[in-house]
């Protein structure tokens, strides 16, 4: 084991202890087999070759563990707790899929009426109804199968439900892997449920469902916050949106039941226990006891989870005699954890959890050091150190699930940390009254106070547009996003403090490295248009310098992703065609994302306008026939429709003229939103000659005919569709008669991004992709990858 050495002002470097190869190496092992198993599951293969897997890794590993004499004492004792790491993961990932094989079977081998079900955790709120997590227990008891319960009404945790409904195997997709992976083989949709004759939930999910009717937390932003917080139960905050400035400013695990937490409840434990003079002994029992307890509590979340193995393994060395380990502890909280439940190593909370935790026990000290080696009082450099790191060491994880980088994220928690920590406290005395005392008056009331100064101290920081940065995850390579461990692992086994002004100047280097090519994209981008690759649905941007225009949002996140690669920080003005998902469906995510001046629709269409687009932050117009919008050079000039609509249908979609002359070259694009031939027949006269026909409705087999293409004429067209959507789009019909007509034909399915910029000679054209041969009509595109 390496030898903690003193370097300057550093503290000593914290010791790595063999038990974490153990913790590796089994996580290493689970989500292997795992893996398979979920991948043979759903083939409909089973898991038998997963099952066989773990077996035979399992007899390797415990033969190795037999076979470690040779070696010296350092290698033998790392060796052997890898190979008991390994060993772990190969028996508890056998047990946990013959479990979920056998589960399955009991559950399609039989009537769901006849069996029990009891829900877990708390629901998750659609369009649709909603979800819960729940297990189902057949008609002869015994384990129960985990499975979704979806339903049209709120179920709480613990209920006891008789139900009738229909079984769905998982879907192969990320969400029926995700399921998986937490113990459900199954989704039941409920038709009819009720209660069970007398039953009784167990004690923590009464008390707790006592908490929230006192608090009522639906409908208030500021009680859903305190149910959060005190309770685990995120439903209500979630639905207010009200989680959306925690998350934008890096915030969110202050919300969600964490180490923190239970740090804070010991902590009030503790101080009443030596109050009352209890023993060493007695403190510990007790506070094991109602760390549990408050575990259960608030949902068994496995951040939770692992706090509460890592506060039992110091209150048991502290009982021993022996110094507590934090690190050592967090080795045995992952271990205990991966073994009773394998899946554990995709849970995303479970990762931040224990990669923040084991950053912060072996780089705090390092970090604060540094920020205190740089003047900074020690009163901000121990807080801001901690958030620093934290944050650092999850930016691998949640970059590629979230695509987003909060700035303001150590300020934020300099802020809001004492605030929430005041609100737990607030929260927790508020929750006890409450049960004890039930309908005391402003019993939440100073609850409330801290939780809504906490909402609008979020609100405030996520507000500027550079509170948070877009990131597109595809375009984050490996290395990019590993970096933080390679440095990490440099100042871990170099532990010397750099010289300041050196940290500052490589400091500066890197941020200007990173942001210089969306600050020159933002003044000095050069006139384009980009059909955005978003899937099965539009999104198109006109820019020139620090212009910018976006018709159609897309159907999802998938957009704002879009516009981060082509490192777009503001938008002038969002053009929706008309009201299909797919065209506006992302909207709100860019006018979170993004700075966005005004929303654009057709004349009548506002009247109609979602939800969301209304109460957006952005002022939705309209615009009519013959009106122009200029984006630098661009000219966009609406040519359909010719009246009134309501913006519900496709062939009521706005179509931009779009043209542009200036020293570079001359281009003229028709956007043509989800209209078809026979509209486009209504005005391609008075349109004329084209560069580039953006084909309608993604290519559909009506989008073009032979009237439509010799009165446009253009020289190239391009659609937007998504690999493998059900619609077969672009349709093999409209592909032939441009192929007739002579106009060569991008698609973003297999181009990605195709942008066109003003050329001399016609567009220019580049991809995001290198553009096939499109072998159904039997030419080549000639296209510049990017």
């Amino acid at each position: 084991m390496p030898v903690a050495t003193p370097a300057g002002d550093l503290p000593p470097r914290p010791l790595m202890p063999y038990s974490m190869a153990g913790a590796l190496a089994e996580l290493a092992v689970a989500g292997c087999l795992m893996e398979l198993g979920w991948r043979g599951f759903a083939s409909g293969a089973g898991t038998a070759t997963a099952v066989a897997a773990a077996v035979a890794l399992g007899c390797v590993a415990l033969a190795g563990f037999v076979a470690l004499g040779r070696f010296g004492p350092h290698a033998r004792a790392l060796l052997r707790w890898a190979a008991m790491g390994a060993l772990a993961g190969s028996f508890a990932s056998a047990g946990a899929l013959i479990s979920r094989s056998a589960g399955y079977e009991a559950l399609m081998g039989a009537a769901v009426r006849t069996g029990t079900m009891v829900t877990a955790g708390d629901p998750t709120t659609t369009s649709f109804g909603s979800s819960i997590d729940a297990g189902w227990y057949g008609p002869e008891g015994g384990f129960p199968v985990g499975v979704t319960l979806e339903t049209d009404v709120l179920l709480g945790s613990g209920e006891r439900l008789r139900c009738v409904g229909r079984v769905e195997r998982l879907a192969d997709d990320e969400w029926g892997r995700r399921s998986f992976m937490e113990g459900k083989v199954a989704a039941v949709r409920a038709v009819h449920i009720e209660p069970e004759r007398g039953s009784a939930r167990a004690p923590w999910d009464a008390v707790r469902e006592r908490v929230l009717s006192a608090l009522e937390p639906d409908g208030d932003p500021a009680r859903a916050l305190i149910a959060g917080i005190v309770c685990g139960r995120t439903t209500e905050l979630a639905a207010a949106d009200a989680d959306a400035s925690f998350s934008r400013t890096g915030t969110s695990h202050l919300v969600a039941v964490s180490g923190s937490h239970l740090a804070l409840v010991s902590a009030l434990v503790m101080l009443a226990l030596r109050v009352i003079g209890a023993g060493p002994a007695a403190r510990a029992a007790v506070l094991a006891v109602v760390m549990g307890s408050y575990v259960l509590f608030t949902g068994c979340a496995a951040s939770a989870l692992r706090s509460l193995v890592m506060v039992t393994a110091a209150l048991a060395a502290q009982v021993g005699g022996r110094r507590a380990h934090g690190i050592s502890g967090l080795a045995l909280a992952i271990m205990v954890l991966a073994a009773a439940q394998p899946g554990v190593v995709y849970d995303l909370g479970f990762q931040l959890s224990a990669v923040s935790v084991a950053a912060i026990h072996l780089l705090f000290g390092y970090a604060e050091a540094l920020l205190q080696g740089c003047r900074m009082p020690r009163a901000v450099a121990s807080p801001l150190a901690l958030t620093l790191v934290a944050q650092l060491a999850t930016l691998p994880l949640t970059v590629p699930i979230f695509g987003e980088v909060s700035l303001v994220a150590p300020i934020a928690n300099l802020l809001l940390g004492p605030l929430m920590t005041a609100l737990l406290v607030a929260g927790l005395i508020g929750a006890a009254v409450s049960v004890a005392l039930p309908g005391l008056p402003l019993v939440w009331a100073p609850a409330l106070l801290l939780s809504r100064l906490s909402l609008f101290v979020a609100d405030a920081l996520a507000a500027p547009p550079w509170a948070a940065v877009t990131v597109d995850p595809s375009t984050v390579g490996a290395p990019l996003l590993l970096a933080p461990y390679g440095l990490a692992a440099a100042a871990y086994i170099r532990w010397r403090l750099p010289k300041p002004r050196l940290l500052i100047a490589g400091s500066l280097a890197a941020v200007a490295a990173l942001a210089a090519p969306t600050a020159w994209m933002a003044c000095f981008a050069p006139a384009s248009i980009t059909v955005l690759d978003v899937g099965q649905a539009d999104a198109i941007l006109v820019r020139e310098g620090g212009s910018t225009l976006l018709v159609d949002a897309g159907v999802d996140e998938q957009v704002r992703y879009a516009l981060a690669r082509q490192r777009v920080t503001h938008l002038d003005a969002v053009v929706i065609t008309h009201w299909d998902s797919d065209h506006w469906g992302g909207l709100p995510d860019v006018l979170d994302a993004f700075t966005v001046d005004r929303v654009l629709v057709a004349k009548g269409a506002a009247a109609d306008a979602p939800r969301e687009v209304k109460e957006g932050p952005s002022p939705l117009e309209e615009i009519a026939l013959e009106s122009v919008i200029r984006v630098g050079g661009f000219e966009a000039r609406v040519v359909w429709p010719h009246g009134e609509v309501t913006g519900e249908e496709n062939g009521e979609s706005l179509v931009l003229d779009v043209t542009y002359e200036g020293a570079g070259g001359a281009l003229r694009m028709l956007l043509t939103g989800d209209t078809e031939a026979d509209e486009a027949n209504a005005y391609a006269d008075a349109v004329g000659d084209i560069d580039v026909l953006k084909v309608g409705h993604h290519g559909s087999a009506a989008s073009v005919d032979e009237e439509m293409l010799a009165a446009l004429t253009p020289e190239l067209a391009v659609a937007s569709a998504g690999e493998g959507n059900a619609y077969g789009h672009p349709s093999r019909e409209a592909r032939q008669l441009l192929a007739q007509a002579g106009c060569p034909f991008i698609c973003t399915i297999e181009a990605g991004d195709v942008t066109l910029f003003p050329d001399d000679e016609g567009a220019r054209v580049a991809t995001a992709r290198p553009c096939p041969i499109d072998a159904r009509s039997g030419y080549n595109v000639s296209a510049t990858s990017t």
